[in-house]
């Protein structure tokens, strides 16, 4: 492992007792290094070109210090390779959480840690998989990827806008992405994630103030090896990828990575007869590390990535209506005639037309009809570049540079069918489609300077200056109008046609220190102070047919054109914990930080004057409490948590739709307060020398503290008493009895909803994982088994606390096996996913189409769901084999 490595790369899993970090053996290499350069690349080209084989698992060895001769690290290769982990004992893992390579049992903070051993053995792909395997992360999904969102304890920021940023920070190899949903991507030549729960803005910055997900790419690290993958599942996903890395001299290394995947999907859209709702991906990574001085590490790390996502499509899988009352306790499903349904009440749009060939009422229909594409395709491109210098003292300065860009294209069909739903102008006969596209392009640059002591002495330090700067171009188009028609926002199909951009650029300097100042006492403080600059700019028509600059006309200035900057955001967060070490075996620590995410900005569709303004910054603040324990001779480990964090202007977009009319609107809210709490534990054990089992839990609150002018949900049970347009207790007719007027005679309604809940996460999420190896004496394999259980309860999907936007709880189990070499040159393993066939219907408020029981739009209403199935809804086989020379 190289400084570099050593003071801020990643995590590593280190045997029990074996040497500390920043020691390790390289090994020299027969080839003259230009001749085996040469041939590396060549081979990583080749496979790029045609992708052969690929997934990564753990490189044993480390990297020597440039310092070391080529003699004495062979010697110490020999001696090293004879120390083998003690196969009774759980490995040591190690972090850095804190910006310096730490064991975990010795970090005061909730962390969770997927190793790589568990990345591989979960077939994990992207960051969905990580989510399963966490329970304290959840996931919004929105209308394509772009929308989709990560949730910490319980926390996210739901947003279709480019003006609001996430609360949940997602950092690769010590570079955060400047777009959450960038992270929706193959996670490609992945080593260990690391789930840093809780405010982690002193160190991490702005976009971690509910928690940071710390993913780490595989280091470069002994003799070169050669790797490669194959995956496939009878449901046509397929992966292939292939690597090779390792020290090439004692002053050089490189590791280039190459993968490709492809899911088709698990709809079949009837119009094209193609799969959607999938997903593929095309990346390339390379690591090189050189050491041109003594105490001097330089690595360049360049990525290019590929992602098509059709996610996003829904189908319906529910056609009902409903009659009487909840309040009456009379409230009843009632059968739909199909040939007696239209669309919108439209007399052209018969539901016999528009869902031709799909059984609505079936639960788990997985047809769809679709005339124009739904989801993104992106391209990202960047590097990275670290220097690492390693002072007298031993003390490491590092600079850490970062560029980055991504662009892409993402689309939805709007009206849910393959039938014309809008008429031209002058016309009657509906001819055109109701859709909508965009494109994103998205520049970021990143430098920190950073400044890490000694891991020996009372007192260790990390200080650094931190400069960032994200541009992000928004170019969106929806519905359909153009002349001699006079367009606006409410002309049918609710056109729009905008272009806007967004900056920030981030200032600050931090610190954290970390004082043994009793036998069995640490303190650890740290302080952030933070300067942001914002600002954006939009101009917006209503004409669809303006496709690009050289055609756009805005509208006035304060009407339809807006612009704001020089918006400047003075923060500071904090972080202090006070742990006791109990005895050899037993850490008990007690933690409160703050954190802090800046300026936010409504430039959505539904722009107002108002929104030129930009929403209060969102902070929060936690208080933890926890204890972490290695027993039975470190057999079993043990971190337990107890937590409140409060959120204060909530930073949240709202969507929704009206009354016969697919669009989906949304709103920028500032919620006043919000709070979650909750209990965490992560355990694992192993009950033999190959037997290992791994079970965490998280028992997660989050619910609406102050929330007084909240957005109703409809209600058709609530009719309009006579002709005031008010329902039971004044309620407004058509909404939820809690829903009022926000003022007399207004037909816009409130609800209060301080003390509700806050959707999106359930109560429990339990996953528990186990491995057992079976070893024979008189063959040259092995054989394995493993299995996966994960449970989750029920939970509210919509924050405007709709009864019915309810999710059900399920438990979902997986079970593997299969056979390895016993030096592990090669591996064949099965996998079915899923294994009982537990149908599950993860998002029960999917956006999807409205339809009335007949063919004008006073007709009584019917009640239309929609769901998009996760990957593993239904049960699924796979096969994949590993190998390494």
């Amino acid at each position: 492992m190289n400084k570099s490595e050593i003071a801020g790369a990643g995590m590593a899993m280190e045997p029990e007792g074996a040497r500390t970090a920043g020691e390790g053996p390289a090994a020299a290499r027969t080839l003259p290094a230009r001749k085996r350069v040469a041939a590396v690349v060549a081979l990583a080209v080749a496979q790029w070109a045609s992708p052969a084989l690929a997934q990564e698992a753990r490189d044993a060895t480390q990297a020597a210090p440039a310092t070391q001769t080529a003699q004495a690290s062979q010697a110490r290769l020999a001696t090293e390779t004879e120390a083998q982990p003690d196969p009774n004992r759980l490995q040591s893992v190690v972090v850095t959480a804190n910006k310096r390579v730490e064991k975990l049992e010795s970090v005061p903070m909730a962390i969770s840690v997927l190793s790589e051993e568990t990345l591989q053995r979960n077939n994990v792909r992207e960051i969905e998989d990580v989510v399963a395997l966490t329970p304290s992360l959840t996931q919004a999904s929105g209308t394509t990827a772009a929308n989709n969102a990560l949730f910490m304890r319980g926390i996210g920021t739901v947003s279709v806008g480019i003006g609001v940023e996430s609360d949940v920070s997602v950092i690769i190899d010590d570079i955060p992405i400047a777009v959450q949903f960038q992270a929706f991507r193959d996670l490609a030549d992945v080593s260990r994630v690391e789930v840093l729960k809780g405010p982690q803005s002193t160190l991490f910055g702005k976009s971690a103030v509910a928690g940071a997900i710390n993913i780490v790419t595989k280091p470069i690290s002994g003799p070169v090896v050669y790797r490669g993958s194959a995956y496939y599942t009878n449901d046509h996903e397929w992966r292939l990828a292939a690597s090779v890395g390792g020290r090439m001299t004692d002053t050089f290394g490189m590791r280039i990575a190459v993968n490709k995947s492809d899911m088709p999907g698990n709809f079949t859209n009837l119009t094209t007869g193609e799969k959607v709702n999938g997903s593929s991906g095309k990346t390339m990574m390379a690591k090189f590390t050189w050491t041109p001085i003594p105490n001097l590490d330089i690595d360049f790390m360049p990525q290019y990535n590929e992602q098509s996502n059709t996610r996003g499509v829904t189908a319906v899988n529910a056609f009902y209506r409903t009659t009487g009352s909840a309040a009456n306790g009379d409230l009843a499903r009632v059968p739909v005639d199909l040939s007696t349904a239209y669309m919108n009440g439209n007399p052209q749009l018969p539901a016999t037309l528009v869902l031709a060939g799909i059984d609505p009422t079936n639960p788990d229909n997985r047809s769809v009809r679709r005339d124009f594409p739904t989801g993104i395709s992106s391209r990202t491109t960047g590097t990275g570049l670290k220097l690492s210098y390693t002072l007298p003292n031993d003390a490491v300065l590092m600079s850490i540079s970062s560029w980055q860009r991504y662009k892409a294209n993402d689309s939805r069909d709007q009206d849910f069918t393959d039938v014309p739903t809008i008429a031209r102008p002058g016309e009657t006969r509906f001819t055109v489609g109701n859709s909508q596209f965009g494109s994103y392009d998205i520049r970021s640059k990143t430098q920190e300077l950073r400044l890490v002591s000694p891991d020996g002495g009372a007192l260790r330090y990390v200080a650094g200056l931190w400069w960032a700067r994200n541009e992000i171009d928004r170019h969106f188009i929806r519905g359909f109008c153009v002349a001699p028609v006079r367009c606006a926002a409410n002309s049918p199909s609710s056109p729009t046609n905008y272009y806007t951009d967004i900056y920030n650029v981030n200032k600050a300097v931090f610190g954290q220190g970390t004082w043994d100042f009793a036998p069995t006492w640490t303190l650890v403080a740290g302080v952030r102070r933070n300067l942001e600059e914002s600002g954006f700019n939009y101009e917006r028509s209503f004409y669809t047919d303006q496709l690009d600059r050289s055609t756009f006309v805005p509208g006035p200035v304060g009407v339809d054109v807006f612009s704001s900057s020089g918006n400047e955001d003075w923060a500071t967060t904090g972080k202090l914990s006070l742990q006791k070490q109990l005895n050899a075996d037993w850490m008990v620590y007690a933690m409160t930080a703050t954190g802090h995410k800046g300026k936010a900005y409504d430039v959505t569709s539904g722009l107002r004057a108002s929104a030129a303004f930009p929403v209060d910054p969102e902070t929060s603040r936690t208080y933890e409490l926890g204890a972490k324990a290695n027993l039975f001779n470190n057999r079993l480990s043990i971190a337990a948590t107890v937590y409140k964090t409060d959120f204060e202007h909530y930073q949240q977009n709202t969507s929704f739709v009206l009354p016969d009319d697919p669009t989906i609107y949304t709103q920028l809210h500032s919620i006043p307060k919000i709070r979650t709490k909750g209990f965490e534990l992560d355990a694992n054990m192993l009950l033999s020398a190959n037997w290992s089992v791994n079970a965490a839990l998280a028992y997660t609150r989050p619910g609406i503290v102050d929330w007084k002018n909240g957005p109703c949900y409809q209600d058709n049970t609530n009719p309009a008493i006579g002709g005031t347009g008010l329902g039971e207790g004044g309620s407004l007719g058509g909404w939820n009895r809690q829903c009022f007027p926000i003022r007399a005679g207004a037909t816009t309604g409130i609800q209060d909803l301080s003390g509700g809940v806050f959707p999106g996460t359930p109560k429990i999420k339990v996953n528990i994982g186990s491995n057992y190896d079976m070893r024979f004496t008189s063959l040259p394999f092995r054989a394995f088994v493993n299995g996966n259980v994960r449970y989750q309860g029920d939970y509210q999907t919509n924050i405007n606390n709709d009864p019915r936007s309810v999710n059900a709880g399920y438990t979902i189990a997986d079970l593997g096996f299969g056979i390895r070499e016993a030096g592990d040159r090669w591996r064949l393993s099965f996998r079915v996913n899923n294994l009982f066939d537990r149908f599950y219907i993860p998002n029960a408020n999917a956006s999807g189409p409205s339809f009335r029981a007949g063919p004008t739009s006073t007709s009584p209403n019917i009640t239309v769901d929609s769901w998009v199935p996760p990957r593993d809804v239904f049960r699924y086989f796979s096969a994949k084999l590993d190998v390494k020379f």
